[in-house]
């Protein structure tokens, strides 16, 4: 972990912005595919479609939308989720979103998988709020509020949406963590806003400048890039599971008011 903060000079955390798609909830879009059918050859997809004419843009943010349209019947919350969300909430620290998807997703992310009494998603784990079959009702959790998509611009990795967000708050975006699974956007878009940024990294994709094992490669749209985080891709802590988060948390920052 980045931080070296003690017991004496831990920050005090007033809110934590979260990403939704593999973070809050599994991944299941194939970006591989969808960056082929559109015809993308940089890494950033909406931001290199708003650089194209009308009609190529338009029948680009067709196939996004029908692929994103596809996705929502295979969303699932990500495992210890609500379990850290009502950690979150026990000590009323507010919880934002900020998502590069649209706000139809949000919306069905929110009516389908969080703010429901029953299982939808079909996650077995026992943490709160869970459940250990697909038949008990899970605890109803609030909202994510305010809950950003694409539709407010700038998107990330553009600070502007997590600035937003402090401002509502009213609290300073020091105080706040931002906690998402990609480097180049969750992380750079924290570490612009001035928050403290959270990394998940599940399969252990990442590594800090000048370790070993740094590996270029190459995707199916020949854009290169490497595995090596680097200048406002550092992000200040980095976790492999949302069930490191809490401990963390209680180890190194005072959380709540």
């Amino acid at each position: 972990m980045a931080s070296t903060n003690t017991s004496d000079t831990r920050p005090t955390i007033r809110g934590v912005i979260f990403d939704m798609d593999g973070t809050l909830t599994v991944p299941n879009h194939d970006f591989a595919l969808m960056y082929q059918r559109v015809g993308c050859v940089t890494g950033d997809i909406l931001s290199e479609i708003e650089t194209w004419d009308l009609e190529r843009r338009d029948a680009a943010n067709q196939i996004i939308h029908e692929m994103e349209t596809e996705a929502l019947s295979g969303m699932a919350v990500m495992p210890h989720a609500r379990e850290l969300c009502a950690f979150l909430d026990k000590h009323k620290v507010p919880r934002g979103l900020v998502t590069r998807n649209v706000d139809k997703s949000v919306a069905h992310f929110h009516k389908e998988h969080w703010c429901v009494t029953g299982v939808t998603d079909g996650n077995t784990d026992t943490s709160v709020g869970g459940t250990d079959s697909n038949t008990t009702p899970r605890n109803r959790l609030a909202p994510f509020s305010p809950a950003l998509s694409r539709e407010f611009k700038p998107y990330k990795p553009a600070p502007d949406a997590l600035l937003k967000i402090c401002a509502e708050w009213n609290v300073s975006p020091s105080q706040v963590i931002m906690v998402g699974d990609s480097a180049t956007d969750d992380v750079v878009a924290g570490n612009r806003a001035g928050c403290f940024t959270i990394l998940l990294d599940q399969h252990g994709k990442w590594r800090r400048d000048g370790t070993e094992n740094d590996v270029k490669k190459t995707d199916d749209n020949g854009v290169t890039a490497d595995n090596v985080l680097r200048g406002e891709m550092v992000p200040t802590e980095i976790v492999s599971c949302l069930s490191q988060i809490e401990p963390l948390l209680r180890e190194k920052y005072d959380v709540g008011i």
